[in-house]
């Protein structure tokens, strides 16, 4: 990770075009309950993270990373999209609350989110 990755922005975004194909938008060829669930599970599994809501007509899942120190905390919102042929797909935003630099949290949210998710069901 470089400084610049490291000082960061307050927020980090899942991208098509991302220079790394790891923080891409994941596509799964399950159902969207099916990586809703697996995303629950993955966030149930990471520490400090709380599902804060799930909007199943949107596919929203919000969730919340406590920090050690309040104003660092992030809110994530994970969307879980059901597209054609059996296909769903996952995207997320990181955004710090009450700073303007992460020092690469958010990045690290989406990496360990995604990660755990993989190892739930395998992405294409």
């Amino acid at each position: 990770m470089g400084l610049k990755d490291w000082l960061g922005k307050n927020h980090f975004v899942t991208r098509p075009g991302d220079s790394d194909p790891f923080f891409r938008p994941r596509r799964y060829q399950k159902t969207r309950e099916e990586v809703v669930q697996s995303a629950r599970e993955a966030i149930a599994s990471l520490k400090n993270w709380r599902l804060e809501e799930y909007r199943e007509n949107q596919g929203l899942l919000r969730v919340s990373r406590s920090a050690l120190f309040p104003p660092s905390a992030q809110d994530i919102n994970i969307y879980v999209v059901q597209g054609s042929y059996g296909f769903s797909s996952l995207e997320m935003t990181s955004i710090s609350r009450g700073t303007k630099r992460d020092f690469g949290q958010n990045k690290r949210n989406v990496r360990g989110l995604l990660s755990a998710v993989d190892l739930r069901m395998k992405p294409l």
